[in-house]
């Protein structure tokens, strides 16, 4: 039997979709959780960094250990952890992605499995894995589209949604699901535009993927800036925020899905800045907090062997979190 089979499917045209997923419970512990860490952290063979077989200059020195350690003290309650973006470098094994590409086990995919090492240590230490993942292949490895069925172009931009690409890529969701069952609580699709094509059908092929390693994983799909319900099947909102202060949570649920924003503490994703101080973010952070949302800040993490120990937040970064942790608590 092929790897890719068994993988959940995308809804026919005309079919009934499921219902729409309601105030879920699986969501009580990211509201009682409150606050979490996010990192990007992206390989890009545009920089200096080789990708060898033996991945010690970008994967094989990532410190695990060393992670954990600072999320345990700052008193992150979970980890948001990019498997790739676009690329074309995946920073876990996946064999069917292998397969459906023609790519040989460790081409693109990392040989080490980080994000088992990750969840495995974070649970010793009662911190929650999410996983975030574009809803299509990475845009910038031409092969990788082809392969899947997606539209040649525009090269290295998002490409509209075909239902047939769409449900191979959820094979490839399916395998990591299973893979690592319930070490991961939970999935943050991007990209999942209405401008692209994508809509509850295709978020009803990808959902179940996701969940097929841990029912009681929870879902959200990224429609682009803002604090909305965006889909059917969604359990949480992806909400994304450049401009937190903004946008008022009263409510633990926007129309029945857990309110949850994902903002940075930097002046961009990944800068090692803080650009508010800890008065401008305690009064929003404990509104979000009393109304039952959570919120997930993104922090710049070393990607540069020669510039300190890889896989690390930035330190001015994750003091300030773990202010704003201890002042809340």
């Amino acid at each position: 039997m092929s790897s890719q089979d068994n993988a959940p499917k995308c809804p026919s045209k005309g079919e009934n979709l499921p219902p729409m997923t309601v105030r879920n419970p699986d969501t009580d512990w990211l509201s009682h959780a409150q606050m979490g860490a996010f990192m990007h952290y992206l390989p890009n063979d545009r920089e200096h960094y080789r990708f060898d077989s033996d991945e010690t200059e970008f994967w094989g020195v990532f410190d695990v250990a060393g992670l954990v350690v600072q999320l345990k003290d700052a008193g992150a309650a979970y980890l948001g952890f990019t498997l790739g973006q676009n690329e074309g470098y995946i920073n876990a094994p996946n064999p069917v992605y292998d397969e459906i590409c023609g790519y040989r086990a460790g081409e693109r995919c990392s040989k080490r499995d980080l994000p088992m090492e990750l969840a495995t240590a974070l649970r010793e230490q009662g911190i929650r894995l999410l996983l975030y993942l574009p809803c299509q292949p990475p845009t910038r490895d031409l092969q990788a589209i082809k392969a899947f069925g997606f539209p040649d172009e525009p090269l290295g931009e998002d490409r509209q949604f075909l239902p047939a690409a769409a449900e191979k890529w959820s094979q490839v969701i399916a395998y990591w699901s299973r893979h690592y069952g319930d070490l991961v609580s939970g999935w943050w699709f991007d990209g999942a535009y209405d401008w692209l094509n994508f809509n509850d059908a295709i978020a009803a092929c990808y959902a179940p993927a996701a969940k097929s390693g841990n029912p009681h994983a929870i879902v959200t799909f990224n429609p682009g800036i803002g604090l909305r319900r965006a889909r059917r099947l969604e359990d949480y909102t992806a909400g994304e925020l450049t401009e937190p202060f903004e946008s008022a949570i009263d409510s633990r649920w926007v129309d029945g899905s857990q309110a949850h924003v994902l903002t940075y503490l930097g002046d961009r994703w990944g800068r090692p800045n803080c650009r508010f101080a800890d008065a401008d973010w305690l009064p929003w952070l404990q509104r979000c907090f009393r109304a039952g949302a959570a919120v997930t800040l993104d922090m710049s993490a070393n990607r540069n062997p020669n510039q300190g120990t890889v896989g690390l937040f930035c330190q001015r970064q994750i003091e300030q979190f773990k202010r704003l942790r201890m002042a809340l608590v």
